[in-house]
This record gives structure tokens, C-alpha cells and sequence, in this order.
């Protein structure tokens, strides 16, 4: 007995000194790991940073979907960089053949290109203006203005709506935005302003296009601007609208 109680004094001081490294250890791992709801499934999960990049949807909400380093989202699927045809080519999404949809997806994420090829974005303040100071404004297609999921991955149908989430944001503000307003439409930090949108599918050139318009209206410039830019606005007559070039790219993470 007084060889046992011997051999534990021994061993006492090293199981000590563990102690502090083990403790580091879960700290770590308890500092890497963030927790998440995914948007889709409605679970809760915990996102580790360090081999994984947790993308917000909804950064308020805890809404989010957790990807391997090196994926990108498209959607709300962890892809690949190259694994999507359509994703990053440049090349300008077509609607299927048999006339059901308009080849965007609900919770997928576009960047609007003019027919004279300038990306739609903002000015130096919040307007949405083709070619103007802040190109390229990357845009999710949502079927609700609460969490962006309703209809996800599924094919904006021909006579279907949309919002339009703007993921650069008010610049003076914080997290993601709204495409409305009235006027010259500009950047909305309520949803409760964003503007319902519709399209119709066309073509120039041989390259597929939507010619997008504001439900029960249609869209026009409101004003002119210097050559090759032009604002969004609301026309009264459905049959105005405005043609763009739609090209999916990965959506962003809200921060």
C-alpha cells in the first residue's frame, strides 16, 4: 500500500503540469468552433474555423452554412470553385428550353451585366447606376425578405417574383441590403422597402438575357446620365423594361 500511494506522488507533478496544455487545447478548439443554424435544414451545428469557413446568410440570426476551406457557396451548396458550369464562366445563365423558367435559381447569387457591358452597381453615394463608381454589385435572388430561403435551388419560373438582397451593403451602414426605393432606385437597409422584381427572358447576340421589370409595373431609366450609364426606376407601363446579362457567381458571407 505505501508502494501505491508512493507511485501516485511520482506521478502527481507531471499529471499537473498536463494539466495547462490540455486545458489550452479545448480553449482552442471551443475558440474555433462557431456555431451556426443552417438555413435549410433548420439544425444547429458548430463551424470549425480552422479547417472550414463559416458563411453568413444571416449574421443576427446565427443563419449560416459551414464549407470545407476552398469551397465557395453557390446557393446555399459548398462547391467547388470550378465544379459548376455556370458559376464564375462569364458566361450569362439561359432559361430552359421548354419555356418554364428563366435560368436564375431562388437563394443563388448574379452579378447584372448591360447590354453594353457594364455592370450594374452603385454610384458614389446609395443609387443603382450601370457603369457607375462601384461596379458589379453581387445580388441574391430571394423568394422572402426574412431569411432568403423560400424556394431554395429552385428555378425562378417564368411569370415568377423576386427580391433582390444587395451583399455590398449600404456603404454607411452594415450587413447586407435591398434593391427598391422609388425613383432612382437605391440601396434599402429595411426589407420592408425592397421591390418586388420580375423578367422575361430574351436574347442578343446569341447570349441569353432577362429583361427584368417591377411587378405591376415595368422598368425604365428615370433619368439621363453620361453615355453607357443609365439608374433603375419603375415604369408604369408592364411592357418597359430593362435588359441584362445575368451571370451567377459564389454569394458572400455577411459580416
Amino acid at each position: 500500500m505505501k508502494a501505491f500511494y508512493t507511485s501516485i506522488l511520482i506521478l502527481l507533478p507531471s499529471l499537473i503540469s498536463a494539466l495547462p496544455n490540455e486545458l489550452a487545447e479545448v480553449e482552442v478548439d471551443k475558440r474555433a468552433c462557431v456555431s451556426f443554424t443552417n438555413p435549410l435544414t433548420n439544425t444547429t451545428g458548430c463551424c470549425d474555423t480552422v479547417t472550414a469557413e463559416l458563411f453568413w446568410i444571416n449574421i443576427l440570426l446565427g443563419i449560416g452554412v459551414c464549407c470545407p476551406l476552398g469551397q465557395v457557396l453557390e446557393g446555399y451548396n459548398c462547391v467547388a470553385p470550378s465544379s459548376n458550369g455556370s458559376t464564375c464562366t462569364g458566361e450569362p445563365v439561359c432559361p430552359n428550353k421548354t419555356g418554364s423558367d428563366l435560368g436564375i435559381k431562388y437563394g443563388h447569387c448574379y452579378v447584372l451585366l448591360s447590354l453594353n457591358n457594364n455592370y450594374l452597381g452603385h454610384d458614389s453615394g446609395t443609387k443603382y447606376v450601370v457603369n457607375g463608381e462601384n461596379p458589379g454589385v453581387v445580388f441574391r435572388v430571394c423568394g422572402d425578405t426574412t431569411n432568403c430561403i423560400t424556394s431554395a435551388d429552385d428555378y425562378v419560373t417564368t411569370n415568377g417574383t423576386w427580391y433582390m438582397q444587395d451583399q455590398f451593403g449600404d456603404p454607411n451602414g452594415s450587413g447586407f441590403a435591398w434593391l427598391g426605393g422609388s425613383g432612382d432606385l437605391s440601396i434599402q437597409n429595411s426589407s420592408s422597402s425592397a421591390l418586388v422584381m420580375g423578367g422575361s427572358p430574351t436574347c442578343f447576340g446569341g447570349s441569353c438575357a432577362i429583361c427584368i421589370s417591377f411587378p405591376p409595373g415595368g422598368a425604365h431609366a428615370p433619368c439621363p446620365l453620361a453615355p453607357g450609364q443609365s439608374h433603375l426606376g419603375i415604369a408604369p407601363n408592364p411592357n418597359s423594361c430593362q435588359n441584362f446579362y445575368w451571370q451567377e457567381v459564389p454569394c458572400r458571407s455577411e459580416k
